[in-house]
């Protein structure tokens, strides 16, 4: 069972790789997981799912089974043969940016039942990480000294009473 998602966004898919492969960061945009590794192709690495709102926690491996620099970034989680989950981003460029695809898919002798049973969920799920990484890139599009156009300029006071030219 695969769920993809796709979404596009106005950046330079440099840019947006550098965000998707920067596992340490995802603590500060993605809702769910916890990585503690760095984005190296058959690297192995804790990741902790943050589940019902982050009152509870499960920690299990993952290995990074796909890396393309700037286009793709894929991981492995779960018990291999059994159950496991396949998730990736591909980074497409496209004219006005990049077209980000997301994907997961259920895997092992129990991964097209199991994903049957939370298709929709997982839908759910996939939504807001994708909507919680384009507020993410919104955010970085707006850092200090992309764009001067908004900033006020300061207005002169006028001179005082009896100054020169009076």
């Amino acid at each position: 069972m695969k769920e993809e998602t796709t979404f596009d966004f106005n950046m330079s898919a440099l840019r947006v790789w550098s965000l998707i492969s920067d596992l340490r960061g995802f603590a500060r945009w993605h809702p769910i997981y916890r990585i503690a590794g760095d984005a190296e192709r058959g690297a192995e690495m804790d990741v902790t799912w943050l589940l019902f709102k982050g009152d509870r926690k499960m920690t299990t491996q993952m290995v990074i089974n796909r890396l393309t620099k700037p286009q793709l970034i894929g991981w492995q989680m779960g018990v291999k043969g059994f159950l496991t989950f396949d998730e990736r981003y591909e980074i497409e460029p496209i004219a006005n940016g990049v077209c980000i695809h997301h994907s997961i898919e259920c895997r092992g002798i129990f991964g097209g039942l199991v994903g049957r049973m939370m298709r929709k969920g997982l839908r759910r799920t996939m939504r807001i990480q994708d909507a919680a990484f384009l507020a993410l890139l919104r955010r970085q599009s707006r850092l200090p000294g992309q764009s001067q156009r908004h900033r006020r300029r300061p207005i002169k006071p006028p001179p005082p009473p009896g100054a020169a030219n009076d």
